[in-house]
């Protein structure tokens, strides 16, 4: 009885841990909270299915990171072939498949991750800038963003590009954690 106890007390506690994390990480790739935290709801669901998984991992962090990543790829994958997406959300799909697949998971702490990205940010040019942050960061639609700002959805999805080839430029040797901003 005491053993069970101990196994749901460290479920508990990687779950309290992880979770958010998990959950922001891949965030960062799908179009939608509610898709992110479905993926990674999932992989709790399943350690909880196996305990024994649990026990035998050295590296917890990299093992579930690395878990996230591949039902990232696979969703991803399977939006690409499954929706019809305009020239633009393809070539976004696309860059978000690929610096996924690049991610190394022990390369940069999330504290790094965070400012390299604020400061990259930051040097968009103002209204460039807020129109980025409520699209990508705040998950609103084109449509949204034109009402909100009295603009065009064509202003918004110029301002947009310009927004990813800065990004891109800025971000070149980081270009994995480029997709955060996407």
């Amino acid at each position: 009885m005491k053993a069970v106890e101990n196994k749901k007390e460290e479920y508990s506690e990687i779950y309290r841990i992880y979770f958010p994390r998990l959950v922001r990480f891949s965030q960062t790739y799908l179009s939608s909270p509610e898709e992110a935290e479905n993926i990674v709801q999932d992989i709790f669901l399943y350690l909880w299915e196996h305990p024994a998984l649990l026990a035998s991992l050295k590296n917890r962090n990299a093992f579930l990171f690395t878990m996230v990543k591949n039902r990232c790829i696979d969703h991803l994958r399977n939006r690409m072939l499954l929706q019809n997406l305009s020239e633009v959300d393809e070539k976004e799909l696309k860059f978000k498949l690929y610096s996924l697949q690049s991610f190394e998971e022990n390369n940069l702490s999330e504290t790094e991750i965070e400012s390299i990205i604020q400061e990259a940010i930051d040097s968009l040019p103002e209204r460039c800038r807020e129109i980025f942050i409520l699209s990508r960061l705040q998950g609103l639609k084109h449509k949204q963003i034109a009402e909100q700002l009295h603009i065009t959805t064509n202003t918004i999805e110029g301002q947009i590009a310009i927004a990813l080839r800065k990004l891109r430029e800025k971000l070149k040797n980081h270009i994995p954690i480029l997709v955060f901003l996407m």
